[in-house]
This record gives C-alpha cells, sequence and structure tokens, in this order.
C-alpha cells in the first residue's frame, strides 16, 4: 500500500493520503473511519475523513455543539436522521448538517457505503480515536462521558434501533 506523502511547497506542506490511508478507527464491528486530515494539521479548522459503513451500521442519534458537518457520498446510499426527517442520500448527494442539529445515519443496503465529510472546527479524530479505543460491550455512561469531553451529544441510540431493525448496539 502506498504511504502518505509531504510534498514541500514553498512554506507549506502538501499532504498526499492514498485511498486506505489516513488515521484509520473501527468504532463499531462494520464501520470504518479513516481521518485523512485532522484538526491538528489545519490549525483546528477542520478534519476531513472518510467513513465505510457496513449494513445496518451508524453511530448514535447524536448532537455537535460546536461543529458543523459535512458528507457525500461517494458510493451506495446512506439514510440520514436530520431533526425529525429521514432522508435516502445517495451517491452524488451532499448533506451540510449545522451544529447543534440532532442527526445520525444508517445503512439499510447489503452492500459498503462510502461516504467523506469534514468537520469544522477539526479536532474530531480525537472523540473518534477515544471512542474506538473501548473495549466491552457498549457502556452508555462512558460513551457520554467522551461524548461530553469533545462537545457532542448523544440524544438516542443507532438508527437501526430506533427503526426496530437491530436490537443493541454492537459489542
Amino acid at each position: 500500500m502506498p504511504e502518505t506523502r509531504i510534498i514541500r511547497a514553498g512554506d507549506a506542506d502538501v499532504k498526499i493520503v492514498p485511498p486506505d490511508g489516513g488515521q484509520r478507527f473501527q468504532p463499531s464491528p462494520s464501520e470504518e473511519v479513516f481521518f485523512k486530515l485532522s484538526g491538528d494539521e489545519t490549525d483546528g479548522l477542520i478534519d476531513f475523513f472518510e467513513i465505510r459503513v457496513g449494513y445496518l451500521d451508524g453511530p448514535p442519534l447524536h448532537i455537535h455543539s460546536v461543529q458543523h458537518e459535512t458528507f457525500y457520498i461517494v458510493e451506495g446510499e446512506l439514510t440520514p436522521k436530520v431533526g425529525d426527517e429521514l432522508v435516502e442520500a445517495a451517491a452524488g448527494d451532499f448533506l451540510f448538517i449545522p451544529k447543534g442539529v440532532v442527526h445520525t445515519y444508517v445503512n439499510l443496503k447489503q452492500n459498503i457505503a462510502r461516504a467523506v465529510g469534514n468537520l469544522s472546527p477539526g479536532g474530531f479524530d480525537k472523540f473518534v480515536a477515544e471512542l474506538s479505543a473501548l473495549k466491552g460491550p457498549f457502556d452508555p455512561k462512558k460513551n457520554a462521558e467522551i461524548s461530553a469531553k469533545y462537545n457532542q451529544v448523544n440524544v438516542g441510540p443507532p438508527l437501526a434501533i430506533l427503526l426496530g431493525l437491530r436490537t443493541a448496539p454492537h459489542p
């Protein structure tokens, strides 16, 4: 696999990240997050990431208190819940979710869905890293503590549970 490359351009570094490159996290058994760029690398401006989401996977219903979030669906379909609305988002669709808006997503198809996105300001990679490091069954109290530390509030279970398609969070 090719390595991330840095090219010096004047006084700046240009970063080139290969398809499976970047900080890789697996917050649940069938979801991967690849941070191609973190807030630490952008003076806190943005995180840029790719998600790969398996069948019936996706995060708990949540709010980012200080971060705006975008998603651009690259492959497959995701079903986001934004506020009270469920929407279908297919390859080529773009979502902008302002800070303070309740949201989540689920993959309702048997194939892997891929999307790229960003959060602004950056720093979300630290949240995902800490959450991904948890071992054992889902612990709502620990999850809430980590979320609060990174200005995120979980307000409900993953969408697959809300829709009655799954009965418990992933182990």
